[in-house]
């Protein structure tokens, strides 16, 4: 009878097994120790035993019973076991859900690679004559949320949200917090404000019934609301806190030397 270590699925059906048979054959033993007392009362015939096989029966039934008490020990030392386990699990479970959420966002290219980007993008529309289109979603977290933890998995959840709305050549940056920045490429107004109907409404079943986040999403298109990349930018920088600001710009030389060659 294993009555520590580990719980192995084997040993639990062949527990399951022992116990049933013994709890069936307890209750036999107290039906027929039950049918024999009670015998002699209905049919005034006493039931006589030898000493032998008395001495037998009640030595059967204690160890039954010693059996049975052992079984049911382990099955609680089981449940505790099994528990524990559990627990271990979802301890586990909770800690690699953090590290995803923490790694989603990581991977996710930030303002430096945004800019890169949006100038070879501007070039090839420019040179193409098709529109350029750019978003920044702004996630604000209510303040409910009990943690960090919490905040993390709502951002987290936002920018699943955001990448199932997304075309396959479209890009999706983290800036900063919950400011979310997208290029998308022969993207024009009309098309974008669409895209932006159906963030907004991804973002909406990612919050969930209680609203764990509010999202508001800005639409620049060029060269509808913007004539160069250096105007998109702006556009996008007004909308990010001062720590964001204060990083280099794309030159408006860089910027200028691409209309020329146009």
């Amino acid at each position: 009878m294993q009555l520590s270590g580990k719980v192995e699925s084997a040993h639990v059906d062949r527990t399951e097994f022992h116990l049933t048979v013994l709890s069936l054959a307890v209750i036999a033993l107290f039906s027929a120790a039950i049918a024999v007392l009670m015998f002699p009362a209905i049919t005034s015939h006493p039931v006589v035993f030898s000493a032998r096989t008395s001495k037998v029966f009640f030595v059967g039934f204690c160890v039954l019973c010693a059996l049975l008490v052992g079984y049911l020990v382990e099955r609680q030392m089981m449940i505790r076991r099994l528990r524990g386990e559990l627990a271990g699990a979802h301890a586990r479970y909770s800690d690699l859900q953090r590290q995803a959420e923490r790694d989603l966002l990581a991977t996710l290219s930030g303002l430096n690679h945004f800019q890169d980007r949006l100038v070879m993008e501007y070039k090839r529309a420019l040179n193409g004559g098709d529109s350029l289109s750019v978003m920044v979603i702004q996630v604000s977290p209510t303040a409910d949320l009990p943690d960090i933890r919490e905040v993390n998995g709502a951002l987290c959840d936002a920018a699943k949200a955001i990448t199932r709305k997304l075309r396959r050549e479209d890009s999706l940056y983290h800036f900063s917090g919950g400011i979310f920045g997208t290029i998308m490429p022969g993207m024009n107004a009309k098309e974008a404000q669409v895209t932006s109907v159906r963030l907004t409404d991804g973002l909406a079943d990612a919050a969930g019934a209680i609203g764990r986040f509010s999202a508001d999403i800005k639409v620049f298109n060029y060269p509808q609301t913007a004539a160069t990349a250096h105007e998109l930018e702006q556009a996008v920088r007004a909308l990010l806190p001062k720590e964001l600001i204060s990083e280099p710009t794309i030159a408006d030389s860089f910027v200028d030397s691409f209309d020329l060659k146009a």
